[in-house]
């Protein structure tokens, strides 16, 4: 069997990221070969968020808010997640190879060596309904670029939050929710692995004052694992079995053989070699707008 999907979990200092949600986990960069979530930086990223998000606004229309009209608006709701206990917000980035620009002796320019990234922002995703003393989070409020969706992305992404939320954060229970009529969301939360749990009948009201019911999903860290016949028997509120991994550049734990991970990775894989390619500006490093 090929080896664990290699990821990499940088702690960023103070001054990087706004949110102080997770404890001693805040402030977590999270990264595959192709895949970095960056923790929001209220300052830094809404404007950047706000390029990506203003020109699509057809794709938030199951989120329980809406759209935004302005960056005003867009702003505040920012800042207003950024100071709540239960929610902790990513900028979520696409790599692209640039080969660096090398001098030839005739002084003409030429793209030739090694390569190396650069990165593109593509949308945002957060944890959510964080109960931290329960080890209870849930992986929601994504949004991507048009131009991105039906690529790899938002399947890797979505498998190296639910990593840091397993490996970092020790998770026991991981959920998804949806809007009923929602069905591309409820499609992806199955292909992730996601357990169905039922239908919760006029759960809220949306932006438009109309009944949303809602689709409940979720995994443990036993179904994330593999541990077939076997529950997490250590249900402390402190429990920590990673204490030295608090600071630097760290990289993932291996996890279970046969469990949702592995199943995750085959489908991040095949979604790469199979799937929707990226545009090819992505690929030359330009900015999505």
């Amino acid at each position: 069997m090929a080896p664990i999907k290699n990821i990499k979990y940088t702690q960023l200092p103070a001054s990087e990221y706004t949110q102080r949600t997770l404890g001693k986990m805040n402030g977590f960069k999270i990264e595959t070969d192709q895949i970095q979530l960056r923790p929001i930086h209220l300052q830094r990223d809404a404007p950047l968020l706000w390029d990506v998000y203003k020109n699509h606004k057809k794709i938030f229309q199951y989120f329980p808010g809406g759209s935004h009209a302005t960056y005003e608006s867009f702003f505040a709701e920012q800042e207003k997640f950024c100071t709540r206990t239960d929610f902790f917000n990513w900028a979520v980035y696409v790599s692209a190879s640039v080969a660096p620009v090398t001098i030839d002796d005739a002084n003409n320019t030429t793209n030739e060596g090694e390569e190396e990234k650069k990165w593109v922002l593509c949308g945002s995703i957060c944890l959510l309904d964080i109960v931290l003393p329960y080890r209870r989070f849930e992986v929601g409020s994504i949004w991507f670029h048009p131009l991105v969706q039906g690529t790899f992305v938002m399947v890797e992404t979505s498998y190296a939050l639910l990593r840091f939320s397993f490996e970092k954060l020790q998770a026991g229970r991981v959920q998804w929710k949806t809007h009923h009529e929602n069905i591309a969301s409820q499609k992806a939360a199955k292909k992730l692995g996601f357990r169905e749990e039922g239908l919760f009948k006029k759960h809220m009201i949306d932006a438009w004052g109309q009944w949303r019911h809602t689709y409940f999903y979720a995994m443990t860290d036993d179904e994330w694992f593999g541990r077939p016949g076997e529950e997490t028997r250590d249900a402390r509120k402190e429990f920590n079995a990673t204490p030295e991994d608090v600071s630097g550049e760290v990289e993932g734990r291996e996890g279970g053989r046969e469990g949702l991970q592995r199943r995750l990775e085959g489908i991040v894989d095949g979604r790469k070699h199979e799937g929707k390619q990226l545009p090819e500006w992505i690929a030359r490093g330009e900015p999505l707008n």
